[in-house]
């Protein structure tokens, strides 16, 4: 959901300029993907302490492991206090529709870019602390 929220995000700042009708809507069909975000971070915390449980403890043990679930909580966090944070700040900040906005829309814009560079290399670390696992 968070590399498919990134490429929305894109699109829209793509639109927004040419293409308002079409942004607004790519910009509501966002909202859906935080309750998908939301249950994919529980799932994510759940299989974790699954896997913990489930082989009894092993992977608690493994330095990979720890810093791994140092970075989904990361990823949790992030996205629950600044993603969360900025798109409430920009759909208030569309519908106002003013020119005063306009300074505030592109602030946000790179706090957006920004914040999804975060995450994507959250993602990316994870993937690769679960893929090359050491001691």
């Amino acid at each position: 959901t968070t590399f498919i929220d990134f490429v929305n995000y894109r699109t829209f700042w793509k639109l927004v300029n040419n293409q308002r009708e079409q942004a607004l809507g790519i910009l509501a069909t966002t909202t859906n993907y935080s309750r998908l975000a939301g249950i994919g971070a529980v799932l994510l915390i759940v299989t974790g302490m699954g896997m913990v449980a489930f082989l009894q403890g092993i992977p608690e043990t493994q330095l990979w492991f720890r810093i791994k679930m140092i970075f989904v909580l990361l990823l949790v966090i992030n996205s629950i206090f600044n993603g969360r944070r900025l798109d409430i700040k920009l759909r208030k900040a569309f519908k106002a529709d003013s020119e005063a906005v306009t300074g505030e829309v592109l602030r946000l814009k790179g706090k957006l870019q920004m914040f999804y560079l975060m995450q994507l290399s959250f993602v990316l670390i994870i993937i690769f602390l679960t893929t090359y696992k050491f001691s």
